[in-house]
């Protein structure tokens, strides 16, 4: 049997497992379709000239200590931590008769933030730093079981604790109810933890995203918007030239078409080409369905976990506006230190729930639901002088949509750019060029199951023990021996962490 370790798909969880694996003596290759590494983290020129992250942008849950073990920063990575963690601006050209209409700011220190609320209301100035403290306790239980497997006695101890337990039941925005009255400080709150998920914030289990994010982002606070100097593109190119230099070959432009399987376990993989790579393991970075349906194959696998399989929803479906601006756009009450975290275009939770429900019967939203990005507020390299990029992702979109989905094109492009014009009155006379990527964009050329990109639903179904499915979190509980999950679909689950690609590299290891 091969020493030899084939890892399918150069996004950044891959070339995470990569670079651990080669550095610890391991053969190792990696396969990837594009002709380019990091996927949904990787950063093209969509529009000329300027450096575009495709689906990833913010950095702010990668864990650190992968940034030193693989020394990540003499490999080129340079990281900028923005000023704010998000913002929603000012109600005046969405909602003019909204009484509390002021832009909302969450900064990163909390009293700073408390600061910023005593205009809109100050019971919640006052609660502010005490939910962010609640909010970190509870985090604290589950930050550890996000970097392993999660173990059963790890169950035993959550059940019995009743704060954690309810923060994962829980709708957000019932939560949310309990310490503020600020609908946009509680529209800012959704906005860091439901996109990619497909829920509404009035869903059971939408408090459990953000506790994901705040148990990834530190011990006492939020995670802060982290960005890669030149576009998240940099750090799939930092972990490429650290694998790179421990010893792993990577191999673009090869089409993975079958995982080989000899009597349930991995004996290499199959390019579309007809060559075959041997291996004695295998660590998948694609989403569980196009690993176990499309490359393993149902043949191979006991019909009970493949109805299991069947099950899994990949809802959370999102499509990405780049823009070309001649200058930053004028979003009411948000200053430059503002304008560089998270943009959520709502001032209420009812908003993002509407979204939500269109997506529900197949229907694009009349207003969408908006997260956008300023990455020139903090690197201008990303465009030409004189230019700004916006990035504006539509969250909630159904992937099947009434009409087809070529039809949905430029509606949703017609609809993404009314809905930036309310919140940033004058923007679409800033716009010099535009590039557009769909949910149906996403599961081509991306691989992204139903343009899903977190390769699955944040929901507390499917997380922890039961992501993808119940009991196959670990390599030696899959169905296939010497077959490892190391993407997003996986255990802990989705954002730019890097954590899947390191437990699946840890577990085969120790396997």
């Amino acid at each position: 049997m091969s020493d030899r370790v084939a890892i399918v798909g150069g996004g950044h969880n891959g070339l995470v497992a990569a670079a651990l694996l080669a550095r610890s003596g391991r053969e190792v290759v990696l396969l990837e379709a594009r002709s380019e590494l990091g996927g949904l983290a990787s950063t093209r020129e969509l529009i000329p000239g300027h450096r575009v992250d495709v689906g990833a942008n913010d950095l702010g849950m990668f864990r650190r200590s992968l940034i030193d073990e693989l020394e990540l920063q003499r490999f080129g990575l340079e990281l900028i931590e923005a000023p704010a963690v998000a913002a929603v601006p000012a109600a005046e050209a969405v909602v003019p008769a909204a009484e509390d209409g002021g832009a909302v700011v969450i900064w990163p220190e909390a009293e700073r933030t408390a600061e910023g609320l005593v205009a809109a209301c100050s019971r919640d100035a006052a609660a502010w730093p005490r939910f962010v403290a609640e909010l970190a306790e509870q985090a604290a239980s589950f930050e550890p079981l996000l970097g392993r497997p999660p173990q059963l006695a790890d169950m035993g101890r959550l059940l019995i604790a009743p704060g954690p337990l309810r923060f994962v039941s829980a709708p957000l925005d019932e939560l949310l109810r309990e310490w503020f009255e600020t609908p946009a400080l509680r529209a800012a709150l959704c906005g860091l933890a439901l996109p990619a998920t497909g829920l509404g914030p009035r869903a059971n289990g939408t408090g459990w995203p953000l506790l994901y994010h705040c148990a990834l982002g530190g011990s006492d606070r939020l995670a802060s918007v982290v960005r890669a100097r030149g576009g998240a593109g940099g750090l799939a190119e930092a972990l490429a030239a650290s694998a790179t230099a421990s010893g792993a070959v990577f191999r673009t432009g090869a089409v993975v078409s079958r995982i080989v399987v000899d009597e349930r376990r991995v004996a290499g993989v199959q390019l579309a080409d007809g060559e075959r790579i041997e291996a004695g393991a295998v660590i998948s970075t694609a989403t569980p369905a196009a690993t176990f349906l499309d490359l393993v194959g149902a043949p191979q696998l006991e019909p009970r976990f493949v109805r299991r399989l069947l099950k899994v929803k990949y809802r959370g479906a999102a499509a990405r506006l780049a823009l070309s601006l001649d200058d930053l756009p004028p979003f009411e009450g948000l200053e430059r230190p503002a304008l560089t975290g998270r943009i959520v275009l709502a001032r209420d939770p009812d908003d993002i729930e509407r979204a939500a429900d269109a997506a529900k019967y197949g229907r694009l939203p009349e207003r969408p639901w908006i997260e956008a990005a300023l990455p020139t507020a903090l690197d201008p390299s990303l465009a030409p002088a004189g230019r700004h990029l916006l990035l504006a992702t539509a969250h909630h979109l159904p992937f099947d949509v009434e009409g087809g989905r070529d039809a949905a094109g430029p509606e949703l492009l017609d609809r993404m750019v009314a809905e930036l014009e309310r919140w940033a009155p004058g923007v679409s006379g800033l716009i010099r060029e535009h590039a557009l990527l769909l949910p149906a964009d996403y599961e081509s050329e991306y691989g992204a199951t139903e343009g899903g990109l977190h390769h699955g639903e944040m929901n507390p179904g499917q997380s922890l023990w039961l992501r993808p499915t119940a009991g196959s979190w670990a390599g030696d509980t899959l169905p296939v021996k010497g077959l490892w999950l190391g993407g997003a679909g996986c255990h802990p689950g989705g954002g730019v962490t890097g954590l899947p690609g390191r437990t699946a590299a840890v577990s085969l290891l120790r396997g």
